[in-house]
């Protein structure tokens, strides 16, 4: 599983990066989660709304704000 937090560096992606951490050790999966905040890269990507988690890929556009628990639960449809 490959996760990338899409953001700008703000609080807000940090909290994300910080819940998404906790809903991975959770979920006891070994997994890196990595940051993307080159703009540059961001607009090729075609990120729109900040913060994003994207898991393999798949982009979680529907929130820019989630819970540990709406975490875990989107996590989870990648098994």
């Amino acid at each position: 599983m490959r996760i990338e937090i899409y953001g700008d560096g703000c609080s807000r992606c940090d909290a994300l990066k910080r819940k998404t951490e906790r809903a991975v050790r959770e979920l006891g999966l070994e997994v890196e989660i990595r940051s993307v905040i080159d703009p540059e890269h961001l607009s090729e990507l075609h990120a729109l709304s900040l913060p994003q988690l994207v898991v393999n890929g798949h982009h979680n556009a529907s929130k820019t704000t989630m819970s540990v628990s709406e975490i875990k639960d989107y996590l989870r449809t990648f098994d």
